[in-house]
Protein backbone atom coordinates (compact mmCIF):
# COMPACT_ATOMS: atom_id res chain seq x y z
CA UNK A 1 0.00 0.00 0.00
CA UNK A 2 0.95 3.53 -0.66
CA UNK A 3 -0.64 6.53 1.04
CA UNK A 4 0.16 10.43 -0.14
CA UNK A 5 -0.82 12.88 2.56
CA UNK A 6 -3.22 15.25 1.37
CA UNK A 7 -2.97 18.82 2.99
CA UNK A 8 -3.79 22.68 2.09
CA UNK A 9 -6.45 24.13 0.78
CA UNK A 10 -8.05 23.55 -3.04
CA UNK A 11 -4.78 24.59 -5.50
CA UNK A 12 -2.62 22.76 -3.25
CA UNK A 13 -5.08 19.42 -3.25
CA UNK A 14 -4.99 19.84 -6.48
CA UNK A 15 -1.05 19.11 -6.56
CA UNK A 16 -1.11 16.34 -4.37
CA UNK A 17 -3.88 14.50 -6.29
CA UNK A 18 -2.35 14.68 -9.28
CA UNK A 19 0.58 13.05 -7.79
CA UNK A 20 -2.02 10.88 -6.96
CA UNK A 21 -3.14 10.24 -9.99
CA UNK A 22 0.62 9.64 -11.68
CA UNK A 23 1.28 6.90 -8.95
CA UNK A 24 -2.21 5.15 -8.79
CA UNK A 25 -1.27 4.40 -12.70
CA UNK A 26 1.50 2.83 -11.86
CA UNK A 27 0.86 1.18 -8.85
CA UNK A 28 -3.42 0.45 -8.01
CA UNK A 29 -2.73 -0.24 -4.24
CA UNK A 30 -2.16 3.94 -3.70
CA UNK A 31 -4.56 5.72 -1.95
CA UNK A 32 -5.58 9.23 -0.44
CA UNK A 33 -5.04 10.02 3.33
CA UNK A 34 -7.70 11.94 4.42
CA UNK A 35 -6.48 11.46 8.30
CA UNK A 36 -5.07 14.74 9.17
CA UNK A 37 -7.65 16.99 6.58
CA UNK A 38 -10.38 15.90 9.99
CA UNK A 39 -8.26 18.30 11.60
CA UNK A 40 -7.92 20.83 9.53
CA UNK A 41 -9.60 24.07 9.16
CA UNK A 42 -8.48 26.14 7.34
CA UNK A 43 -9.52 27.26 4.31
CA UNK A 44 -12.90 24.26 3.13
CA UNK A 45 -12.03 21.20 3.79
CA UNK A 46 -11.20 18.51 1.75
CA UNK A 47 -12.60 19.78 -1.71
CA UNK A 48 -11.66 16.82 -4.29
CA UNK A 49 -14.59 15.35 -4.05
CA UNK A 50 -17.47 17.84 -4.14
CA UNK A 51 -15.26 20.40 -6.92
CA UNK A 52 -14.55 17.57 -9.82
CA UNK A 53 -17.08 14.82 -8.50
CA UNK A 54 -14.33 12.05 -7.75
CA UNK A 55 -14.55 8.97 -6.32
CA UNK A 56 -14.02 8.41 -2.44
CA UNK A 57 -10.96 6.97 -2.27
CA UNK A 58 -9.33 7.65 0.41
CA UNK A 59 -7.73 6.33 4.15
CA UNK A 60 -9.21 8.05 7.08
CA UNK A 61 -7.83 6.53 10.52
CA UNK A 62 -7.97 7.77 13.68
CA UNK A 63 -5.28 9.77 14.97
CA UNK A 64 -3.76 7.50 17.53
CA UNK A 65 -3.86 4.81 15.05
CA UNK A 66 -1.91 6.42 12.53
CA UNK A 67 0.91 7.95 14.33
CA UNK A 68 1.43 4.13 15.84
CA UNK A 69 0.81 2.86 11.48
CA UNK A 70 3.65 5.62 10.56
CA UNK A 71 5.96 4.83 12.49
CA UNK A 72 6.43 1.15 12.90
CA UNK A 73 4.33 0.03 9.61
CA UNK A 74 5.08 2.57 6.90
CA UNK A 75 8.26 4.04 5.15
CA UNK A 76 8.29 7.74 5.00
CA UNK A 77 9.21 9.54 1.75
CA UNK A 78 9.78 13.33 2.37
CA UNK A 79 9.05 15.59 -0.88
CA UNK A 80 11.58 17.99 0.06
CA UNK A 81 14.58 15.59 0.35
CA UNK A 82 13.87 14.81 -3.05
CA UNK A 83 15.22 17.48 -4.70
CA UNK A 84 12.62 17.07 -7.98
CA UNK A 85 13.65 13.25 -8.08
CA UNK A 86 11.14 10.76 -8.73
CA UNK A 87 13.00 8.25 -8.09
CA UNK A 88 10.77 7.20 -5.08
CA UNK A 89 7.98 7.74 -6.84
CA UNK A 90 7.81 5.77 -10.04
CA UNK A 91 10.77 3.38 -9.21
CA UNK A 92 9.70 0.24 -7.13
CA UNK A 93 10.61 0.05 -3.50
CA UNK A 94 10.92 -3.09 -1.63
CA UNK A 95 9.25 -1.84 1.48
CA UNK A 96 5.82 -2.93 0.78
CA UNK A 97 3.56 0.23 2.73
CA UNK A 98 5.18 3.58 1.93
CA UNK A 99 4.10 7.01 3.11
CA UNK A 100 4.25 10.18 0.58
CA UNK A 101 4.33 14.13 2.10
CA UNK A 102 4.92 16.76 0.47
CA UNK A 103 3.16 19.41 -2.16
CA UNK A 104 4.65 18.27 -5.12
CA UNK A 105 4.68 21.82 -7.03
CA UNK A 106 6.71 21.05 -9.77
CA UNK A 107 6.21 20.27 -13.44
CA UNK A 108 8.30 17.27 -13.25
CA UNK A 109 5.53 15.57 -11.45
CA UNK A 110 2.88 16.19 -14.30
CA UNK A 111 5.03 15.21 -17.39
CA UNK A 112 3.34 12.83 -18.77
CA UNK A 113 -0.14 12.65 -17.27
CA UNK A 114 -1.35 16.15 -18.42
CA UNK A 115 -4.14 15.28 -20.77
CA UNK A 116 -5.62 12.61 -17.74
CA UNK A 117 -4.71 15.53 -14.78
CA UNK A 118 -6.79 18.27 -17.13
CA UNK A 119 -9.68 15.79 -17.46
CA UNK A 120 -9.57 14.93 -13.73
CA UNK A 121 -9.63 18.40 -12.94
CA UNK A 122 -12.60 19.44 -15.32
CA UNK A 123 -15.26 21.79 -13.73
CA UNK A 124 -19.33 20.93 -13.74
CA UNK A 125 -20.76 24.53 -14.67
CA UNK A 126 -24.09 23.02 -13.52
CA UNK A 127 -23.11 23.18 -9.88
CA UNK A 128 -21.93 26.65 -10.68
CA UNK A 129 -24.44 29.21 -9.33
CA UNK A 130 -26.30 30.85 -12.09
CA UNK A 131 -24.25 34.31 -12.21
CA UNK A 132 -21.02 32.06 -12.30
CA UNK A 133 -22.37 30.39 -15.26
CA UNK A 134 -23.67 33.67 -17.34
CA UNK A 135 -19.87 35.05 -16.32
CA UNK A 136 -18.19 31.87 -17.87
CA UNK A 137 -19.97 32.17 -21.31
CA UNK A 138 -19.21 36.00 -21.12
CA UNK A 139 -15.58 35.06 -20.48
CA UNK A 140 -15.93 32.68 -23.40
CA UNK A 141 -16.81 34.94 -26.27
CA UNK A 142 -14.08 37.89 -24.90
CA UNK A 143 -10.95 37.69 -27.02
CA UNK A 144 -9.97 40.37 -24.77
CA UNK A 145 -10.19 38.27 -21.39
CA UNK A 146 -7.52 38.60 -18.57
CA UNK A 147 -7.74 36.98 -15.12
CA UNK A 148 -6.08 38.66 -12.83
CA UNK A 149 -5.46 37.32 -9.12
CA UNK A 150 -4.84 39.68 -6.49
CA UNK A 151 -4.06 37.41 -3.04
CA UNK A 152 -3.85 39.29 0.26
CA UNK A 153 -5.60 38.19 3.32
CA UNK A 154 -3.69 34.97 5.30
CA UNK A 155 -0.40 36.20 3.10
CA UNK A 156 0.01 39.06 5.08
CA UNK A 157 -0.20 37.56 7.81
CA UNK A 158 3.34 37.46 9.95
CA UNK A 159 3.87 34.03 9.68
CA UNK A 160 3.06 33.74 5.90
CA UNK A 161 4.34 37.48 4.97
CA UNK A 162 8.11 37.16 5.08
CA UNK A 163 8.30 33.57 2.72
CA UNK A 164 5.13 34.19 0.11
CA UNK A 165 3.33 37.33 0.84
CA UNK A 166 6.27 39.96 0.67
CA UNK A 167 6.48 38.76 -3.17
CA UNK A 168 3.90 39.76 -5.16
CA UNK A 169 3.35 43.69 -3.86
CA UNK A 170 1.89 46.36 -5.34
CA UNK A 171 4.88 47.39 -7.82
CA UNK A 172 4.80 43.53 -9.02
CA UNK A 173 1.03 43.81 -10.21
CA UNK A 174 1.30 47.63 -11.72
CA UNK A 175 4.72 45.33 -13.94
CA UNK A 176 2.17 43.01 -14.65
CA UNK A 177 -0.43 45.11 -15.96
CA UNK A 178 2.10 47.44 -18.15
CA UNK A 179 3.77 43.71 -19.68
CA UNK A 180 0.16 42.59 -20.10
CA UNK A 181 -0.60 45.76 -21.99
CA UNK A 182 1.76 45.50 -24.39
CA UNK A 183 0.97 42.18 -25.10
CA UNK A 184 -2.64 42.21 -25.26
CA UNK A 185 -4.98 45.17 -27.22
CA UNK A 186 -7.29 46.75 -24.15
CA UNK A 187 -7.50 43.88 -22.18
CA UNK A 188 -10.50 43.55 -20.24
CA UNK A 189 -9.60 42.48 -16.53
CA UNK A 190 -11.67 39.91 -14.43
CA UNK A 191 -10.26 40.77 -11.10
CA UNK A 192 -10.24 37.97 -8.39
CA UNK A 193 -9.34 38.63 -4.50
CA UNK A 194 -9.83 38.04 -1.01
CA UNK A 195 -8.83 41.88 -0.91
CA UNK A 196 -10.74 43.62 -3.62
CA UNK A 197 -11.31 46.88 -2.09
CA UNK A 198 -7.05 46.60 -1.96
CA UNK A 199 -7.13 46.29 -5.81
CA UNK A 200 -10.25 49.41 -6.76
CA UNK A 201 -7.71 51.42 -4.51
CA UNK A 202 -4.52 50.77 -5.84
CA UNK A 203 -4.92 49.51 -9.21
CA UNK A 204 -6.64 51.50 -11.97
CA UNK A 205 -8.38 49.40 -14.77
CA UNK A 206 -10.27 50.97 -17.24
CA UNK A 207 -12.14 47.82 -18.84
CA UNK A 208 -12.77 45.72 -15.62
CA UNK A 209 -15.74 43.12 -14.38
CA UNK A 210 -14.94 42.59 -10.51
CA UNK A 211 -15.48 38.92 -9.58
CA UNK A 212 -16.86 39.28 -6.18
CA UNK A 213 -19.56 36.90 -5.10
CA UNK A 214 -17.60 33.38 -4.86
CA UNK A 215 -17.50 32.96 -1.39
CA UNK A 216 -16.82 30.47 1.21
CA UNK A 217 -17.60 26.80 -0.22
CA UNK A 218 -18.38 28.69 -3.62
CA UNK A 219 -14.66 30.00 -4.04
CA UNK A 220 -13.93 27.34 -6.06
CA UNK A 221 -16.16 29.13 -8.44
CA UNK A 222 -13.71 31.60 -9.05
CA UNK A 223 -10.92 29.20 -10.42
CA UNK A 224 -13.33 27.76 -12.49
CA UNK A 225 -13.85 31.15 -14.37
CA UNK A 226 -10.42 31.92 -14.43
CA UNK A 227 -10.23 28.74 -16.99
CA UNK A 228 -12.75 30.58 -18.93
CA UNK A 229 -10.67 33.60 -19.34
CA UNK A 230 -7.93 34.09 -22.38
CA UNK A 231 -5.07 35.77 -21.02
CA UNK A 232 -3.53 35.26 -17.20
CA UNK A 233 -1.80 37.57 -14.82
CA UNK A 234 -1.07 35.48 -11.72
CA UNK A 235 -0.06 35.36 -8.63
CA UNK A 236 2.73 32.93 -6.21
CA UNK A 237 -0.72 31.08 -5.54
CA UNK A 238 -1.60 27.68 -6.56
CA UNK A 239 -4.97 28.84 -6.98
CA UNK A 240 -4.05 31.16 -10.04
CA UNK A 241 -1.62 28.97 -11.09
CA UNK A 242 -4.49 25.68 -11.86
CA UNK A 243 -6.75 28.53 -13.15
CA UNK A 244 -4.00 29.61 -16.17
CA UNK A 245 -2.62 25.94 -16.60
CA UNK A 246 -6.22 24.52 -17.03
CA UNK A 247 -7.24 26.86 -19.81
CA UNK A 248 -6.49 25.06 -23.12
CA UNK A 249 -7.13 28.46 -25.07
CA UNK A 250 -4.27 28.34 -27.90
CA UNK A 251 -2.62 31.75 -28.00
CA UNK A 252 -3.12 32.74 -24.58
CA UNK A 253 -0.94 34.82 -22.25
CA UNK A 254 0.76 33.97 -18.43
CA UNK A 255 2.50 36.64 -16.73
CA UNK A 256 3.68 35.48 -13.84
CA UNK A 257 5.57 36.77 -11.00
CA UNK A 258 9.70 35.22 -11.39
CA UNK A 259 9.88 34.24 -7.59
CA UNK A 260 7.26 31.33 -5.61
CA UNK A 261 8.80 32.22 -2.44
CA UNK A 262 11.59 34.51 -0.95
CA UNK A 263 15.07 33.23 -1.08
CA UNK A 264 14.44 30.91 -3.91
CA UNK A 265 16.72 33.02 -6.63
CA UNK A 266 13.84 32.92 -9.21
CA UNK A 267 14.47 29.40 -10.10
CA UNK A 268 10.39 28.81 -10.23
CA UNK A 269 10.07 24.91 -11.30
CA UNK A 270 6.44 24.98 -11.83
CA UNK A 271 5.69 27.43 -14.72
CA UNK A 272 5.75 25.93 -18.66
CA UNK A 273 8.46 27.57 -20.81
CA UNK A 274 5.94 30.18 -22.07
CA UNK A 275 5.05 31.68 -19.47
CA UNK A 276 6.06 35.54 -19.25
CA UNK A 277 8.03 36.13 -16.17
CA UNK A 278 7.91 39.90 -14.55
CA UNK A 279 10.85 40.71 -12.03
CA UNK A 280 8.95 40.95 -8.15
CA UNK A 281 11.67 43.53 -6.78
CA UNK A 282 9.42 46.22 -5.16
CA UNK A 283 10.64 49.55 -5.55
CA UNK A 284 8.04 50.47 -3.16
CA UNK A 285 7.21 49.47 0.39
CA UNK A 286 3.55 48.21 0.30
Amino acid sequence: MRLIKMTGGLGNQMFIYALYLRMKSRYPNTHIDLSDMMHYHIHHGYEMNRVFGLPKEEVIWPQWAKKLLEVFLFRIILERHEHGSLRHYDGRICWPWVYYKGFYQKLIYLEGYEDEIRKTFTFDLTKASERSRLMAEQMDTDSKSVSLHVRRGDYLKEKHFASVGCICQLPYYQKTLEKMGTLVEQPHYYVFSDDMQWVKDNLPLDHVTYIDWNRGEDSWQDMMLMTHCRHHIICNSTFSWWGAWLNNQHGGVVVCPDHWYAGDHGQVPLYPTDWVRVTTNNEADE
